[in-house]
């Protein structure tokens, strides 16, 4: 743990860990004008990926139509010696038409249905997790030493953690979120070593080294007297990590 925290880093390491946990691109939603201004929003909604295909379709149908009004295509020729067109050879095409509107309502409507309770319970589960980790954190807050003698090393623990839920809030949302650039707003990581944060670079669970590393500093801070929680009512703190972490996996 000791190599997760350094007071003297040097400016330049602020840029390597801003090379993957910079300040934000996150996108800001606002319900002014009963939230027009998101459908049109080129980042952020799905109308703009949606108008191309939509689009495409119906130039695509506006063409068939006008070619089997306008264009003759003839297939044959009937008993009166008359040139016979492929249109008037299209029996049941209202009834094929029907049949085919009905099925495509129906996957519209059910894959609808589905994506939308898919949204909320991704959307749903994404809160949890940030409740849980919330509520960790708090409890940690409260259960600190405040005996006057362990000041220092109480503000070192509590600004260790805040900086630690920071990043792993920031991890976990990159893990569930597709957006271009990836760069989630964060507190600042100057304190932390250079080796702790290439290594979380280069790592795929960067979720669960995080988790992990929170862990071991509150057990090494409790057996130090940092924190004067008894156990059985610190460990809620590791079930309500633990429990955001299964709900982010969920997520994912």
């Amino acid at each position: 743990l000791e190599t997760l925290v350094n007071a003297g880093i040097a400016s330049d390491r602020e840029s390597v860990a801003r090379s993957r946990y910079s300040v934000s691109a996150m996108i800001e939603y606002s319900d002014d004008s009963w939230a027009l201004g998101i459908i049109c929003m080129r980042n952020g909604s799905v109308l703009p990926k949606a108008f191309v295909w939509a689009m495409t379709n119906a130039l695509l149908a506006a063409f068939l139509h006008w070619a089997l009004r306008h264009v003759q295509v003839d297939v044959g020729i009937d008993s009166e010696g008359e040139p016979v067109d492929l249109l008037q050879q299209m029996d049941g095409v209202t009834m094929i038409w029907s049949g085919y509107t009905a099925v495509l309502g129906f996957l519209v409507v059910f894959r609808n249905n589905q994506a939308y309770s898919r949204f909320w319970e991704g959307a749903t589960l994404v809160n949890q997790t940030r409740g849980e980790w919330f509520n960790a954190m708090s409890s940690l807050m409260a259960f600190c030493s405040t005996d006057e003698e362990k000041r220092e090393q109480v503000e070192h623990f509590q600004n260790l953690m805040v900086r630690l839920v920071s990043l792993l809030h920031c991890s976990a949302l990159q893990d569930v979120c597709e957006i271009e650039d990836a760069n989630l707003e964060i507190l600042d990581v100057t304190d932390m070593s250079q080796e702790s944060l290439l290594y979380l670079e280069r790592v795929h669970d960067r979720c669960e080294i995080i988790i992990q590393w929170m862990q071991r500093a509150i057990m090494k801070c409790s057996l130090s007297g940092v924190i004067v929680a008894p156990a059985p009512i610190l460990s809620r703190s590791f079930q309500e990590l633990s429990r955001g972490i299964v709900n982010l996996n969920n997520v994912r």
